[in-house]
C-alpha cells in the first residue's frame, strides 16, 4: 500500500470515488436491468394474459346475455319482442367474433393456448349451430319443442363456457407463473444487490478509514510536533513517509523546524558573543575615557608651557627692537666719530657698554632659542601622540624648532661680531691713527648688526605667531580629547545597555529546547554568512583581546611607567577609538 500512500490526495480521492462509482453503477445497472425484466414480464402479463382474460370475460358476458335473450324468447312467447332479441343475439355474436379475432392475435407461438382456443372455437361453432336451429324453432312458434331441446342447447353452451374457463384458467396460471418468476427474480436480484451494496458499504468504510488514516496519522504527528514547538521544544522528529501533500507538508515542516533550530542556535551563539563583546567594549571605553582624561591634563600643562613660551617670545621681540634701536644709534655715532674724534672715546666707551649689554641680550636670546627648541621637540612628541589630530600641530612645532635654530645661529653670529667690535674699540683707543679705518669698519659691522637684529625681531614676531597657532592647535586637541572622553562614556553606557539586552535575548532563547547537533559550531563561524562584515571584524578583534595582555602593546619613548595604562595615539591605532 506504499504506492497508494505516495499518491496525491486528489488522486486518492478520485480512485476511491471511482471505485464507489463503479459499485453504484453496477447496482444501478442491475436495478435497471431487473426493472426492465419485470417491466417486460408485466407487459407480457398485461397484453398476453390480462387483456385476453378480459376479452374472455367479455365473451362470457356476451354468452350470458345471449342465453338470457334466448330463454326470454322461449318462455315469454312474445312475438313482438322476438326480432329485438334476435337482433341483440346477432349483435353480441358479432361482438364475440371481433373479440375472438383480437384474442387470437395475442396467442402468438403459445401452442397450449392455441389448442385451447381451437377447442373453444369448435365448441362455439357447435353451440352456434344448435342455437341457430333452436331460434328457427322458436321463430316458427315451436316453443314446446324448443323447451324440450333446452338440455341440448344448455350442454352446448356449457361446453363453450368450459372452453372459456379453460382459457381463463390457462391465462391466469400463466400470469401467476410470470408473477412468481418476477418474485423469484426479485428475491435473487435483491440478494445480489444487497450483497453488492453491503460490499460497497464495507469498501467505502474501508477506503474511508484507509484514507482517513493516511491523512490523519501524519497530520496528528504534525499537530503533536507543532504543540511541542509552541511549548518551545525544537528537538522534535518529523517523519515524512509519503510523497503526497501531507508528506510534502511534513517535509516542509521538518525543514522549517531544522531552520528554526539552526536560527535559534545561531542567535544563542550570537547573543553570547554580543554579550561578551559588549562587556569588552565597555571596558575599553572606560579605559579610553580614563586615558582621554589624562591626555586632557597633559594638554592643559602643554598649554601653560606654550603661554610661557609666548610671553618669553614677546619679551625677546621687545629686546630685539631695542637692540635694533641701539644699533642705529651706534651707526650714527660712528658716522659722527669722524668729525668728533674727542667724542669717539666716549662713544667707544658707550659702544663698549652697549656691546656688553647686547652680549647679555644675545645670551638671553640664545637661551630662549635653546628653550624654544626643547619645547618644540616636546611639542613634536605630543603631536605624535595625538595621531591624526596632531599632524597640523606637528608641522607648527617643526617650524618653531627651525625658527629657534635660526635664532640661535643669529645670536651666535651677533655675539661674535660684538666681541670683535669690543676688541676693535679697545684697539682703537691704542691706535688713534687707525681710528678712521676702525670707525669705517665699525659702521659696516654696526650696519650688519642692525640687519641681524632686524632679522631677529622679524623671526621673534614669526615665532610669536607660530606659538599662537600652536596654542590654537593645542586648544583644538583639548576639545577633541574632551569629546573623545564624553563619547567613550556614552559608548560605555551603550555597551552596558547592549550587554543587558544580549542577556535578555539569551534568556528568551533559553526558553527553547534546541536540538544537539553540529550545525552550530564554536563561536560565530556558523553564522558568518549572515552577519555584517564590520560586526565580524569587531568580534574577531574582541576575541583577539582575550589573549594575555602585553603581547601586542606598543609604548612610545618618554611614556609613563608601564604600570599606568595609556592610550596608543599612532595613526594606525587611532581609528579604533
Amino acid at each position: 500500500m506504499k504506492w497508494f500512500g505516495n499518491l496525491k490526495l486528489r488522486t486518492k480521492l478520485i480512485v476511491c470515488f471511482v471505485i464507489l462509482a463503479v459499485f453504484t453503477g453496477v447496482v444501478g445497472f442491475m436495478g435497471i436491468s431487473n426493472m426492465g425484466t419485470i417491466n417486460s414480464r408485466g407487459d407480457d402479463m398485461y397484453y398476453n394474459n390480462f387483456v385476453p382474460a378480459t376479452s374472455l370475460a367479455k365473451i362470457q358476458r356476451a354468452m350470458l346475455i345471449i342465453r338470457s335473450d334466448y330463454l326470454l324468447m322461449v318462455y315469454e312467447r312474445d312475438a313482438a319482442k322476438f326480432q329485438e332479441r334476435y337482433d341483440e343475439i346477432n349483435s353480441f355474436s358479432e361482438e364475440t367474433n371481433n373479440i375472438m379475432q383480437e384474442y387470437e392475435k395475442t396467442i402468438g407461438t403459445d401452442k397450449t393456448n392455441r389448442d385451447l382456443f381451437e377447442v373453444f372455437k369448435t365448441n362455439l361453432a357447435t353451440y352456434r349451430t344448435i342455437r341457430a336451429a333452436h331460434l328457427e324453432i322458436v321463430k316458427a312458434g315451436g316453443y314446446e319443442e324448443a323447451i324440450k331441446k333446452l338440455p341440448e342447447f344448455t350442454n352446448a353452451r356449457i361446453e363453450v363456457e368450459n372452453s372459456i374457463d379453460a382459457l381463463v384458467k390457462y391465462n391466469t396460471e400463466n400470469a401467476l407463473d410470470k408473477a412468481n418468476e418476477n418474485s423469484k427474480d426479485y428475491r435473487s436480484q435483491s440478494i445480489i444487490m444487497i450483497a453488492i451494496i453491503a460490499a460497497g458499504i464495507v469498501l467505502s468504510i474501508g477506503l474511508g478509514l484507509i484514507i482517513a488514516g493516511i491523512i490523519s496519522r501524519p497530520l496528528n504527528k504534525l499537530v503533536v510536533s507543532a504543540d511541542h514547538i509552541a511549548d518551545g521544544n525544537l528537538d522534535v522528529s518529523i517523519d515524512a513517509a509519503t510523497d503526497d501533500e501531507v508528506g510534502i507538508l511534513a517535509k516542509a515542516f521538518r525543514k522549517m523546524t531544522d531552520n528554526l533550530n539552526d536560527v535559534m542556535t545561531n542567535i544563542n551563539v550570537a547573543a553570547e558573543q554580543v554579550a561578551s563583546g559588549s562587556r569588552q567594549v565597555s571596558d575599553s571605553s572606560m579605559a579610553l575615557s580614563q586615558g582621554a582624561t589624562e591626555q586632557a591634563s597633559s594638554v592643559e600643562e602643554l598649554t601653560a608651557s606654550l603661554e610661557e613660551i609666548a610671553s618669553q617670545t614677546r619679551l625677546n621681540a621687545d629686546n630685539a627692537s631695542q637692540a635694533n634701536t641701539l644699533a642705529v644709534t651706534a651707526k650714527g655715532n660712528a658716522v659722527q666719530g669722524n668729525e668728533q674724534m674727542k667724542e669717539m672715546l666716549n662713544a667707544m666707551e658707550e659702544i663698549n657698554e652697549s656691546s656688553g649689554s647686547i652680549s647679555k641680550i644675545i645670551k638671553v636670546i640664545d637661551d630662549i632659542a635653546f628653550q624654544t627648541n626643547i619645547l618644540a621637540l616636546n611639542a613634536a612628541v605630543e603631536a605624535a601622540r595625538a595621531g591624526q589630530h596632531g599632524k597640523g600641530f606637528a608641522v607648527v612645532a617643526e617650524e618653531v624648532r627651525n625658527l629657534a635654530a635660526r635664532s640661535a645661529n643669529a645670536a651666535k653670529e651677533t655675539t661674535d661680531m660684538i666681541e670683535g667690535s669690543i676688541k676693535k674699540v679697545e684697539g682703537g683707543t691704542k691706535i688713534a691713527n687707525q681710528t678712521a679705518e676702525a670707525l669705517n669698519k665699525i659702521v659696516e659691522d654696526v650696519t650688519k648688526v642692525a640687519s641681524l637684529v632686524n632679522n631677529i625681531a622679524v623671526a621673534s614676531s614669526e615665532q610669536a605667531s607660530g606659538i599662537a597657532q600652536v596654542n590654537q592647535g593645542i586648544m583644538q586637541v583639548s576639545e577633541v580629547v574632551q569629546t573623545n572622553s564624553a563619547t567613550s562614556e556614552e559608548s560605555a553606557a551603550a555597551s552596558e545597555e547592549l550587554s543587558s539586552q544580549a542577556e535578555l535575548l539569551k534568556e528568551q532563547v533559553s526558553r527553547f529546547r534546541l536540538r544537539k547537533s553540529g550545525t552550530a559550531v564554536h563561536g560565530y563561524k556558523a553564522i558568518d554568512d549572515d552577519l555584517n562584515p564590520e560586526i565580524l571584524r569587531l568580534l574577531d578583534r574582541m576575541n583577539s583581546r582575550k589573549a594575555p595582555a602585553g603581547s601586542n602593546e606598543t609604548h612610545n619613548e618618554g611614556s609613563p611607567a608601564a604600570g599606568s595604562r595609556k592610550i596608543v595615539l599612532s595613526d594606525r591605532e587611532f581609528g579604533k577609538y
